[in-house]
């Protein structure tokens, strides 16, 4: 059996790609366990400073893996489901980067919601289809689809679970590049290498400041950027940002 994961360091970037293309990346269980191992070793490595998600073959993910059956909750639906298929990237503190190689549907959508930076390839499409079998998005896709475009735009595609083609999310302002097919990891290599080269200490705090934008107020926003200033004000790296641009050469941070 072939890796349901696969993991690469390339430098300063970890490369996470969803590995089962004959199945359009659906995420089944053991891919879910991957995923959460995966993504918390690369978070948890002091070298990584920021992650690549993309999926093998023509499609990014086609969201949960329906042929494989739900797991069985022996309790409460809510108290002992399995965790959501955002869940791993929920926990990251390393900007996580979507490379959006082909259709993300549902969960895998969802997961493209959940992480920082979206692009993609001119052949993917976006789409929360649960709705046709009598569920819903329950991995944050409502959420965070009502928060990232106009809230026309999310009701539609959430209600009718309508596609939506990889320029009409550049122009609604889901995705921030839109690329040829075959350039897809090239940009994406070239935006990580620039997330990459940011203080570590500063990629944390304003990965947070950006997360809570969406939820809290804007007075309650700005005491929380404040503070996380303040943090970052009694930082080794701060100190050696600013020496460095005195010296007019290249910072060397430690994440300190």
């Amino acid at each position: 059996m072939t890796e349901p994961l696969l993991l690469e360091r390339r430098g300063a970037v970890g490369w996470v790609t969803l590995h089962r293309p004959e199945q359009r990346n659906a995420v089944d269980r053991a891919m879910r366990a991957a995923l959460t191992s995966g993504l918390a070793e690369l978070d948890a490595d002091p070298d990584i400073r920021v992650i690549v998600l993309t999926g093998a073959g023509p499609a990014f993910c086609a969201g949960a893996d329906l042929k494989e059956g739900a797991a069985r909750v022996a309790g409460h639906p809510l108290v002992d489901a399995p965790a959501s298929i955002a869940a791993p990237l929920d926990a990251l503190r390393t900007p996580v980067i979507a490379a959006v190689n082909g259709p993300a549907v549902g969960g895998g959508f969802e997961m493209v919601l959940a992480c920082d930076i979206r692009i993609a390839a001119a052949r993917a499409r976006f789409a929360l289809t649960e709705l046709r079998i009598g569920s819903m998005p329950g991995s944050g896709g409502i959420q965070r689809l009502a928060r990232a475009v106009p809230a026309a735009v999310a009701a539609r595609m959430v209600l009718t679970g309508e596609a939506v083609d990889a320029s009409e999310a550049l122009r609604v302002g889901l995705v921030s590049d839109v690329v040829p097919d075959e350039e897809l990891a090239t940009r994406a290599s070239a935006i990580a290498e620039r997330v990459a080269a940011m203080a570590p200490l500063s990629l944390i705090a304003a990965k947070q400041s950006l997360r809570a934008a969406g939820e809290l107020q804007l007075s309650a926003g700005l005491d929380l950027d404040r503070l996380l200033w303040a943090w970052l004000s009694q930082s080794a790296d701060r100190a050696e940002g600013r020496e460095a641009f005195r010296e007019g050469r290249p910072p060397v941070f430690e994440g300190r």
